[in-house]
């Protein structure tokens, strides 16, 4: 009976230790809220250059000869 009480105590011992490392891992994770504010924020700075881009296209288009 104690070798099994023995064993089952190793066995929630090696559990929790992979249970930390577990846990520590998750935590470098990117969420999907970080994903979502990164895309957003990508997002607009692509729209930004494209409108600038067209701006100085149009400029070019209109002033140069």
């Amino acid at each position: 009976m104690n070798e099994r009480v023995e064993k089952l105590e190793k066995f929630a011992e090696d559990t929790r230790d992979r249970l930390t490392r577990i846990e520590s891992k998750l935590d470098t994770f990117v969420t999907k809220a970080d994903l979502h504010q990164e895309l957003h924020s990508l997002s607009w700075k692509l729209a930004t250059l494209c409108s600038a881009l067209t701006a100085a296209v149009y400029f070019i288009a209109k002033n140069v000869q």
